[in-house]
Parts: structure tokens; C-alpha cells; sequence
């Protein structure tokens, strides 16, 4: 197909000759973003994985080149009481190298909702970590509303906003779940200079489901706000939560089902801009 081209009219006149300069058109580049909207099982982390892998092969494969993940989609949500924690340090090389290698062959920047054991300490947090797409590992952000009781009391909560770059995407902000109810991490965050906020979440409707946070954050940031909940029954019954796009103070998009989905959603980074929310399996 040949370049389309936009024509300036400028006129220049030599000798009575108007000549028309042309240039070719250029389009603002987007990158897809995909959330994987699961159902992890509690404790169950062969399981999980297989669906994560077969999740992001399939996000891939629709084009995304940035893959984010539910809260704790490796483990379940309420994974203590069926297999305890010792697992996470002693498997964690082994995790990180299969996230790895999975953001390698997909050539997608990964972001894996999951426990993780800090290596000079041991201290276990709830944690977002972002691989890039030679594999390695770019950081972590370390839940800081952690709950201090129930299917959250392992994990220490972590100490300070996160904001990483993602080639193609910008400088993002990133949340796990209750975090955005904390208005002083989301004004720290973005006084970090972000262009995007990405929440993973295990945020069940109800009592104590969401209640306008992702829109406030949107609106004071003035950045969208992406949240990859999941679906499923845990501890909790997941299957009606959402997750969403949130821009300039109201829900753009959102997706809820009982079964796994991906919902994939089109950013320009140089506007700020998500437009084509649509849904796969």
C-alpha cells in the first residue's frame, strides 16, 4: 500500500508559479495494553500459572506489549491458609525466571501480581513486579496499605510510591488494590511525573469494595487509570469485579464476567489517551 501523503500549501511564487510542497503523513504511534482479568485459586500456584502463561500468550498474540496482571495472581489472594508462605522465598528465583522467560517470548513487557520475598531480609510483601521484554527484572512495587489482618496479615507493607518507565508506554505509577484509597500516595506518586496509573487488584464489590477511588485519582492526577481486578471465587467472591479505565473523574470502560477474559485497551502516549477498550477470551 503506498504512504498517504498531507499536502501544505505553500505558495511560492517565482515567476507567477505557485509550487505545493508535500510531506508524508505521520501517525501518532499507540501501544495496546492488555488486563488480564482472572481467576486465580487460592494456593493452587501450578495452576495459576498455567492459566497466566496461556493468558499472556494470548495478550500477546492480540497485539499488547504491555501485560499486567490481578493482585497476587500467582498465589490466590487467600493462598495462606492452604499452603502458608514458606513457598514464596524458596521458589522465588525459580517464579522470577519463568516470568522472565515468558516477557521474552512474548516480547512484552510483563507485570506479575504476586508475593515476593525481599532477598536481603526475607520480609514477604504483596507486590507488583515489571518485567521487561529481554526479561529481566525493571522493579517492584510493594503494596503499601497491606492489611494487617486476615488473608493479608503475612505480608509487610511497603514504604514508598512507585513510578518505572515502560519503553513504549511512559513513566507509569503503579498501586496494588487499597493503595488508591490512600488520596497521599496517589498525590506522591504522581509528584513523581507520571503519564499513566496502573492498579493490579483483588477488589471485590460490596461493604468494602471500591467507592470512587479510581475516579478521584484520575481526576486530581489529571492521568488515566487503569485497574486489572480479577473474577472468580477466593475468600471472597470476586466474580462482579471490575476492572476499568477511569479518565478525568468517571469510569470510561470496565469489564466484569464470572469467566477469565482479557480486556485490551489502545494508549497514545503522546496525548495520554486509551480509546478502543474491547474484550477477549
Amino acid at each position: 500500500m503506498r504512504p498517504r501523503h498531507r499536502r501544505n500549501l505553500l505558495q511560492v511564487f517565482a515567476g507567477g508559479v505557485a509550487f505545493a510542497t508535500v510531506t508524508p503523513a505521520t501517525a501518532t504511534p499507540t501501544s495496546t495494553i492488555a488486563l488480564l482479568h482472572l481467576a486465580p485459586r487460592p494456593g493452587e500456584i501450578a495452576a495459576n500459572r498455567t492459566a497466566l502463561e496461556q493468558a499472556v500468550r494470548r495478550a500477546a498474540a492480540s497485539g499488547a506489549r504491555l501485560i499486567a496482571t490481578p493482585e497476587l495472581a500467582v498465589s490466590g489472594y487467600g493462598f495462606r491458609d492452604f499452603v502458608g508462605t514458606d513457598w514464596i522465598a524458596r521458589g522465588q528465583a525459580a517464579l522470577f525466571a519463568w516470568a522472565g522467560a515468558l516477557a521474552r517470548e512474548t516480547t512484552a513487557s510483563l507485570v506479575l501480581g504476586t508475593p515476593e520475598a525481599a532477598p536481603e531480609n526475607g520480609a514477604l510483601f504483596n507486590s507488583m513486579v515489571l518485567f521487561s521484554p529481554d526479561g529481566a527484572v525493571v522493579g517492584q512495587h510493594r503494596k503499601v496499605n497491606a492489611l494487617r489482618v486476615g488473608s493479608e496479615s503475612w505480608s509487610t507493607p511497603g514504604d514508598r510510591p512507585t513510578v518505572l518507565t515502560v519503553d513504549g508506554i511512559g513513566r507509569i505509577g503503579f498501586f496494588v488494590c487499597a493503595d488508591m484509597y490512600s488520596t497521599r500516595l496517589v498525590d506522591e506518586t504522581a509528584a513523581h511525573g507520571v503519564d499513566l496509573l496502573l492498579s493490579a487488584a483483588a477488589w471485590a464489590p460490596g461493604l468494602h469494595g471500591p467507592d470512587g477511588e479510581w475516579e478521584r485519582a484520575s481526576a486530581t492526577t489529571g492521568r488515566p487509570v487503569l485497574v486489572c481486578n480479577r473474577t472468580g471465587r477466593d475468600v471472597l467472591d470476586f466474580e462482579a469485579a471490575r476492572s476499568v479505565a477511569a479518565v478525568d473523574g468517571a469510569i470510561a470502560f470496565s469489564h466484569a464476567s464470572p469467566e477469565p477474559r482479557i480486556a485490551l485497551v489502545d494508549w497514545t502516549p503522546d496525548t495520554r489517551r486509551l480509546t478502543n477498550w474491547r474484550v477477549v477470551r
